[in-house]
């Protein structure tokens, strides 16, 4: 995540489809700004490292857990 800002919007648009699908398990977008830079790498990253370690069940799990990987990449 060199570019904090771009890395930052791509992060609140991927979790935000997220959210559109599946309200009750991802935070919506006032959450998703409250929360600092950090603070949203670190929750990116720990959902990155629980989708990875768990076969997707559908699209939604699939389509998330690439634009992490996309995102966050090979730093984490």
């Amino acid at each position: 995540m060199e570019d904090i800002d771009q890395s930052r919007f791509a992060l609140m648009t991927a979790l935000g489809e997220a959210h559109k699908s599946r309200p009750d398990e991802y935070p919506d977008s006032d959450t998703l700004v409250a929360m600092s830079d950090e603070g949203l790498r670190a929750y990116a990253l720990g959902l990155l490292q629980l989708l990875d370690g768990v076969p997707a069940h559908d699209s939604v799990e699939t389509e998330l857990l690439k634009e992490l990987r996309l995102i966050i990449g090979d730093t984490h």
